[in-house]
């Protein structure tokens, strides 16, 4: 079975987070790091989930 990862932005605002959802535990990889030098202030946290269990994330990358 085909696992499904969840990129969730987590904003500052308290508005709803973001989600997107990639095939491949990489590409959400490289979606996240696309972030690691954000400057723009919305993001409190970004990480990567599993879609089936919503467990602990796989990543985090904290501002």
């Amino acid at each position: 079975m085909k696992r499904l990862y969840i990129v969730r932005l987590i904003r500052k605002d308290n508005a709803p987070a973001e989600e997107y959802c990639c095939s491949l535990l990489e590409d959400a990889i490289t979606f996240l790091n696309a972030f690691q030098y954000d400057t723009s202030g919305v993001y409190d946290r970004i990480e990567i989930v599993d879609y089936d269990t919503l467990r602990l994330p796989y990543a985090v990358l904290e501002f």
